[in-house]
């Protein structure tokens, strides 16, 4: 008889719970309407972010040795933008002068260098590079909108490594 009372006090104390609404929250019974903070184009930002490209900070200087080939990895963000590619040019350090070195990618299907899922790879064979020089291997990642534009970003968007062979 002592337990009804207090188990139907308890339900009606539970329900004003549920139904009751504070300054923090709305009440979880009746018809809740939802009103969004966000304005009407959404919250997210359609900005596309800032593409980079970045790698231990041990892999600036390289020694080569023999025809071995150099292959560098690291992180890389392509932001929103749907292709993209990573450009390697090998040049002599001290004149600047182009030196031809085939370029190519272990990441993915196709051999040429691009970031896939934040990671990237470039492959450069060095067999063409004469002995007792110095080199910069310059990479730039440059991103491609749904037009085609290219979008590239001159400050962490490309990084140089230097080749001693």
């Amino acid at each position: 008889m002592f337990m009804k009372p207090l188990w139907i006090s308890s339900l009606i104390a539970l329900s004003l719970q549920l139904a009751a609404c504070n300054q923090y929250s709305d009440g979880l019974v009746g018809d809740y309407q939802e009103t969004s903070k966000c304005p009407a184009n959404g919250c997210a930002n359609a900005a596309a972010s800032e593409n980079y490209i970045s790698m231990a900070s041990s892999t600036s200087s390289l020694s080569v040795v023999g025809a071995n080939p150099v292959t560098l990895g690291g992180d890389c963000n392509t932001s929103t933008y749907p292709t993209n590619v990573i450009n390697a040019t090998v040049t002599y350090q001290t004149s600047g002068a182009p030196v031809t070195a085939a370029v190519s990618s272990n990441n993915g299907a196709s051999a040429t260098p691009a970031c896939k899922k934040g990671r990237f790879d470039v492959t450069v064979d060095t067999r063409n590079l004469p002995a007792g020089n110095v080199y910069t291997l310059k990479l730039e990642l440059v991103a491609f909108d749904t037009a085609n534009a290219p979008h590239r970003n001159t400050a962490s968007g490309v990084k140089t490594v230097t080749i001693r062979k």
